[in-house]
């Protein structure tokens, strides 16, 4: 048997009650869900343009930037004159007190040199004052690095001169002896003036490898902040 087919007729919506039903969602102020995911749209859109431009930015910084390599080189090198730049300034500090204790050797020895032969020591033994403060040394030591010196006397001179200074009741009364001990002395003020002079070079010298490293290793940090920024 064949079943019968029937076929049901379903009404269809009305033309008129969509276009009714539109007007009533425009009349009301309130944003359709297509507003708002459009202008979300629009603003992830506006981010996205931000965040491209700001990894050109980025990209056009790190083709800027040196290799890791220049990076290492730098550091290293910043950090050999840093420990370099730190031994030249304990060198100066040890030469200025070896510096310091000159001095005050040589004022002893002005001082018993003024009991022994009077105030005006230096026109009786017929010394001139060559030393002078490291200030006013500089310019000539800088200047004149090789300028000839008088022979320091020796140390067994010196040593007799100091000697004869610390116990000057042991030397013999004539005038000889006097003369000999004035000589002794005038030589050990020589030597006395001629190391100082030489320290104060060296020192000197120093200072300027302490200053010149120092300008290299303000520039090496430099490099390595703006390297590493």
């Amino acid at each position: 048997m064949r079943r019968a087919q029937t076929v049901r007729h379903y009404g269809r919506p009305s033309i008129a009650l969509g276009a009714d039903d539109l007007g009533m969602l425009k009349e009301t102020p309130e944003e359709s869900a297509e507003d708002v995911l459009r202008r979300q749209l629009i603003e992830k859109d506006r981010e996205c343009d931000r965040l491209q431009t700001q990894i050109q930015a980025l990209q056009a910084q790190l083709a800027q930037r040196p290799p890791l390599e220049a990076v290492q080189a730098l550091e290293k090198e910043y950090t050999n004159l840093d420990i370099l730049l730190q031994g030249t300034q304990r060198e100066n500090e040890r030469c200025m007190a070896e510096l310091d204790r000159g001095k005050t050797r040589e004022k002893m020895l002005e001082r018993e040199l003024e009991r022994l032969a009077g105030a005006n020591w230096q026109a009786n033994l017929n010394i001139t004052p060559t030393s002078a403060p490291a200030i006013a040394n500089r310019g000539t030591g800088i200047l004149n690095p090789h300028k000839s010196n008088p022979t320091p006397p020796p140390l067994d001179a010196a040593s007799g001169g100091l000697h004869s200074i610390d116990h000057p009741h042991q030397a013999n009364g004539g005038p000889s002896a006097s003369l000999a001990q004035v000589e002794q002395v005038r030589l050990l003020i020589l030597g006395m003036e001629q190391r100082l002079q030489s320290r104060e070079e060296k020192l000197l010298k120093t200072i300027e490898r302490a200053e010149t490293e120092s300008a290299r290793f303000e520039e090496k940090r430099k490099q390595v902040s703006s390297a590493t920024c």
